[in-house]
């Protein structure tokens, strides 16, 4: 569980149903996936995006309703402690905190699964079209080549967030 501290309370975060409806709204991008915001932060998590540890914020206190901190006391409540770090290692520390406390959460766990399920079919073998040139087949496999290399990544970037080798 990630907490952060803004002024002199600490918050506790919360994935739940208030997250996703934040995360939707203000977190989305339409892409030819249409990843909805909490898949999102999710992945900016995952690959080591700084600025999504706002999203996370902003969307893991939307459940206080009127007491949640603006945008601006969340991203200086940040900022005071990468300020305050000695070491460097505040905002990795602060990163796999958000993401591991999203990973987890007991509300996501079926569509984060889903995400992996479909990123590993994504990287099997696609059969060769009938009427398939050599140039459509050299495409094909140089496709199929880096989905494997970019799997290959996110497996590893999410052993460094978690510890562990398995993902969902």
């Amino acid at each position: 569980m990630a907490y952060l501290t803004i002024g002199d309370k600490e918050y506790k975060s919360r994935c739940d149903f208030a997250f996703d409806r934040l995360a939707n709204e203000k977190y989305s991008t339409e892409d030819e996936k249409g990843k909805g915001g909490t898949m999102n932060i999710y992945m900016s998590l995952l690959n080591e995006e700084a600025s999504y540890l706002s999203a996370f914020w902003d969307c893991a206190l939307a459940y206080l309703k009127k007491e949640k901190p603006s945008t601006e006391a969340i991203e200086e409540a940040i900022m005071k402690i990468i300020d305050e770090d000695e070491t460097g290692e505040a905002i990795d520390k602060m990163i796999n905190e958000a993401f591991t406390t999203l990973d987890s959460a007991g509300f996501f766990k079926g569509v984060i699964r889903q995400r992996w399920k479909m990123m590993e079919k994504m990287n099997k073998g696609k059969k060769p079209a009938p009427n398939e040139t050599p140039e459509m087949e050299a495409k094909r496999l140089e496709d199929e080549e880096n989905g494997k290399e970019v799997l290959k990544m996110m497996k590893e970037a999410y052993k460094e967030r978690t510890g562990s080798t398995t993902t969902k």
